[in-house]
């Protein structure tokens, strides 16, 4: 008797497992709920500006050096070539805030044994200025160092940069903005569709003068050769991309 039973439940199991494995074939309907149906889409675009810029301004900083027994002979040594350095720069026409006292530094010189040992016996002191002067006239870099030989500088080095760095930013920003707002338009344009509001702004500077205020060394000694070009370097790429995320309007 129980063997009949289960056969029978065994029986009517698979008879109602027929149907459900014969539907599978069938299209699947996936209730959605309609919130998730008035929820809009998203469409994200991204303006890419790029402008060229070369340097317009020049910084050449010198380091002096001046000795003595005593702190104040180190003093008046270095500040006498100092002060021909000035005069020799104003002569030039590099004078006012173009010409800086960025350094100032006093250290004991301490005696050596005949190894080449350093001891603890002072036997003077070595002061050394650095002198920072600027200027937008290219031709007067060559003067400028010849000025600070002629004052005995030890160390001397030049850097070019930009000084509307910063507006030249704005603008290259504006830019990539204004690409990405056209982009978007014609975007929406082309596909039938209606821009919602933004929900997303987000950029990208490419390259490195958006973190450095100077040119790469390397563009200026290639240019700085006899053999041609624009001294201070070659030209740099302002570089920005402006991505912005537009929510879509779930008008019909």
């Amino acid at each position: 008797m129980m063997k009949n039973t289960l056969a029978r439940f065994a029986l009517a199991a698979s008879l109602l497992a027929v149907p459900a494995c014969a539907d599978r074939s069938a299209p699947q309907i996936v209730a959605v709920p309609a919130m998730e149906l008035d929820r809009p889409g998203n469409m994200t675009v991204t303006g890419t500006a790029v402008l060229e810029i070369s340097p317009d301004c020049a910084d050449l900083t010198m380091t002096i050096v001046g000795e003595g027994a005593r702190p104040g002979q180190a003093t008046t040594a270095v500040q006498k070539q100092q002060q021909e350095l000035v005069e020799a720069l104003k002569k030039i026409g590099v004078e006012g805030p173009d010409l800086k006292l960025s350094h100032l530094r006093l250290d004991p010189v301490y005696a050596q044994t005949s190894l080449g040992i350093q001891t603890q016996r002072i036997t003077g002191y070595r002061t050394e200025v650095t002198v920072t002067a600027t200027t937008k006239r290219f031709e007067l870099v060559g003067p400028i160092m010849e000025a600070g030989a002629n004052a005995g500088a030890s160390s001397m080095s030049s850097q070019f940069r930009r000084s509307d760095l910063p507006a030249l930013k704005k603008q290259v920003r504006e830019m990539a903005l204004k690409a990405a707002k056209e982009k978007a338009a014609q975007t929406a344009k082309t596909l039938g569709i209606e821009l919602g509001r933004i929900v997303t702004v987000a950029e990208m500077p490419n390259g490195s003068m958006w973190g450095s205020a100077y040119f790469p060394q390397v563009a200026n000694e290639a240019i700085a050769r006899p053999s041609g070009g624009v001294l201070g370097g070659a030209l740099q790429s302002l570089t920005l991309d402006v991505t912005i995320g537009f929510q879509l309007s779930t008008k019909a």
